[in-house]
């Protein structure tokens, strides 16, 4: 379908420009782009910035309760940028929004940004940190039997790579995975056409990707090692379920397809969703979009199924 003319005057950027400024001015530009997000604060329960040591670094957390006393389930989100970009503010109101309409325990991770943490920081990190929150699920209020994970983008590609990490060695346990608009295939390995057909005008563009992609991996090889490209691994079974989430003019659409293909042909279940007429990003793109709201409200159901 044509794409959703709301997207129009955001589609004016020239993003290619951005790319070839100076990082810091980069990542102040992409927390800014998100204010579509910020234009009120949604209430939950409660709110709490904890500190989590991992072998990578001190790493910041956000804990959001929902209202009650009681324990409830908990869904660790991992936010988006290409591993380069992001914090957890840009996705503060997603957050909140994920807590009230599925009732459970959100908790955000910031993991370390390449090219300052590098492959396989970021994966050991945010590993390392599920674990700390499944180990200490009694302090936190939440259940440990019912932990989920998920994300955008790449923070899509994080919660692939750490339910199959959960699954290979048994530490801890993820009952349900939610992958939104995530680069599954760092180098198109695979040939996703959606890689040509969205090459540029989409905000994100196929040299953009490229550009990200060397920023996180220390050389191009490591692409092929499925802790980075989680479409490449041998073994699709056994997999938490998933919701898996793309969009009709996003570059890394097909990859994402593929993706909830091939653990479905290994028996997981699968809920997948293509939005047409939106770009990669709209998912925080809640005040503007339709569709937006929408996904949020089928993730949000997904999850609420999954805990019950």
């Amino acid at each position: 379908m044509p794409l959703n003319p709301k997207l129009n005057k955001l589609l004016e950027t020239d993003f290619e420009k951005i790319y070839a400024l100076p990082l810091y001015q980069q990542r102040e530009w992409y927390a800014k782009s998100w204010d579509d997000c910020k234009e009120s604060i949604v209430e939950v329960g409660s709110v709490n910035d904890l500190i989590v040591k991992t072998s990578v670094r001190d790493t910041l957390i956000r804990v959001y309760h929902p209202k009650g006393n009681a324990p409830h389930p908990a869904f660790i989100w991992i936010h988006g940028g290409g591993f380069v970009f992001g914090n957890i503010e840009v996705y503060d109101s997603v957050c909140r929004r994920i807590v009230n309409n599925a009732n459970c325990t959100v908790i955000s991770i910031e993991y370390g940004l390449s090219p300052e943490h590098k492959f396989p920081q970021p994966v050991e990190e945010c590993y390392e940190t599920v674990k700390w929150v499944s180990n200490h699920a009694e302090e936190l209020n939440v259940l440990a039997d019912k932990i989920a994970i998920g994300g955008d983008s790449v923070g899509g590609t994080l919660s692939a790579v750490i339910s199959q990490l959960s699954r290979d060695k048994g530490e801890f346990k993820i009952i349900y995975q939610v992958i939104i608009n995530a680069m599954l295939d760092l180098l198109g390995e695979t040939k996703p056409k959606s890689r040509v057909e969205n090459a540029e005008g989409y905000r994100i563009t196929t040299k953009g990707i490229e550009w990200f992609v060397r920023q996180y991996l220390n050389e191009l090889s490591e692409a092929n090692n499925p802790l980075a490209s989680p479409l490449l691994a041998e073994n699709f079974g056994e997999l938490p379920a998933a919701c898996i989430i793309t969009s009709e003019y996003d570059p890394l659409r097909d990859e994402g397809e593929l993706y909830a293909q091939r653990l479905a042909a290994a028996g997981v279940n699968v809920y997948l969703k293509r939005y047409d007429g939106v770009i990669h990003g709209f998912f925080n793109m809640q005040h503007t979009l339709e569709e937006a709201r929408d996904a949020l409200a089928l993730v949000c159901t997904k999850l609420r199924d999954a805990f019950n």
